[in-house]
């Protein structure tokens, strides 16, 4: 497809060839891509021709492969396995590890800047990512996290998840031409979270000591946020959007 494509376009252009090995391996074949698929589906259903997604789509991508490299490291969440295969860290080293994340990281801002829309909105789009990845979004949730403190499990959601699908939705907004993003950044907020409890709630089943949403909160009360959470993202976009394919796509993930 075009996102396979413009990755292999990508690697093309790394020199390195440790680097172009170890990026490779962690971008391909790659999960189930759902942010790419929300910012395609978010811009067909506003009118927009969905390759005009495709660089800020890459981008997203491997802002959230750069995230998870790290996540995995010993330092942090110390996991071996990543998509089924060894996590780059094990595979390679530490040292690599760190050093593709990094590459990752800086090169998605120069897909960013190849978006086709107009310079003013492709400075907004710089603007967007740094505020959801940065110091105030995505690594905030991270170091809240490490803290392992159950009563910031709202704000490590908030933080570690629902801002990389904010990123998502507000890069739709922007190259769509919206002037007001209100509405897609409540449908980060509800969909974030959504997506993260039913994320914990199959976790819990294995991992009934991690801490997630119903180990602090109890089943219940989980499903019951989860349903909520799920028809208030569904109500935003039936509002915006009528029940298109992004509705029917919101339905999908969350069940």
């Amino acid at each position: 497809d075009l996102l396979n494509k413009a990755i292999e376009e990508y690697l093309d252009g790394i020199q390195n060839l440790k680097l172009k090995e170890t990026i490779g391996y962690s971008l391909l074949p790659g999960g189930k891509r759902l942010r790419p698929l929300l910012l395609f589906t978010l811009l067909s259903d506003l009118g927009e021709e969905p390759s005009k997604g495709l660089y800020p789509a890459l981008a997203i991508e491997m802002i959230h492969t750069y995230s998870l490299i790290h996540d995995d490291l010993p330092a942090m969440d110390n996991d071996d396995f990543r998509r089924g295969k060894p996590s780059l860290h094990k595979k390679y080293n530490e040292a690599l590890a760190i050093l593709t994340g990094d590459a990752l990281l800086s090169d998605a801002f120069r897909y960013f800047l190849k978006t086709p829309v107009e310079t003013f909105k492709q400075v907004e789009l710089i603007r967007i990512v740094s505020e959801c990845i940065g110091s105030s979004g995505m690594v905030l949730g991270q170091v809240l996290d490490l803290a392992g403190d159950p009563k910031t499990i709202e704000a490590i959601h908030l933080h570690k998840t629902q801002d990389l699908f904010r990123l998502t939705l507000l890069s739709g907004g922007i190259i769509a031409g919206l002037t007001n993003l209100a509405e897609l950044d409540n449908l980060s907020f509800y969909f974030g979270h959504a997506f993260q409890i039913k994320d914990d709630l199959d976790d819990y089943l294995t991992e009934p000591d991690k801490i997630t949403h119903p180990l602090v909160y109890g089943s219940e009360n989980s499903r019951a946020v989860l349903a909520e959470y799920r028809e208030m993202a569904l109500m935003i976009v039936q509002n915006m959007l009528g029940r298109k394919e992004m509705y029917k796509l919101i339905q999908r993930i969350l069940g």
